[in-house]
């Protein structure tokens, strides 16, 4: 696999596949962290825990689909937990130190929008180039953006008016 995927990147192929690593570690650290506090969250997060549920599948669908083109461009994606972590450049998760609703919300606030400016880089830095990984960052892209404005939208509900 990956031939003519690979020919179609360009010659730019492998700082893309060095975005679609990072973006790969980025959604699987994502992907533990929303799932191992809806699983221990506490207090009156755990109204929210079906939130936090669906996070973690989502973000499991976006790393099967960055992994699936990093499979394209012939680049194997690493089935090592601590590699994510160094890739990803969102550091330590630590989703044990957030199971309060707020916490955990404003934790995931802060990767969500690093993973924001990423696939915004991503998807300008292959725009005209590499179609297939264009058309993947803005599609994880916009899911992004939904999610951030998601969670916005529960902390401000959290505010006492």
């Amino acid at each position: 696999m990956g031939k003519m995927s690979k020919e179609i990147a360009g010659p730019g192929v492998e700082g893309t596949v060095q975005m679609l690593k990072k973006a790969y570690g980025a959604e699987l650290s994502a992907f533990h962290y929303f799932w191992f506090v809806s699983q221990n969250i506490e207090g009156l997060g755990v109204l929210h825990q079906g939130f936090f549920e669906d996070r973690a599948k989502e973000e499991l669908g976006h790393a099967k689909k960055v992994a699936f083109r990093l499979m394209q461009l012939e680049t194997q994606p690493t089935d090592e937990p601590s590699q994510w972590e160094q890739d990803s450049g969102l550091g330590k998760l630590q989703p044990s130190r957030y199971l309060t609703l707020r916490s955990a919300l404003e934790k995931a606030l802060e990767f969500e929008r690093a993973v924001i400016k990423h696939y915004n880089d991503l998807a300008n830095n292959v725009k005209d180039k590499d179609h297939a990984t264009y058309h993947l960052a803005l599609e994880l892209l916009d899911a992004e953006l939904e999610d951030e404005q998601n969670i916005e939208d529960i902390l401000a509900k959290l505010e006492i008016q």
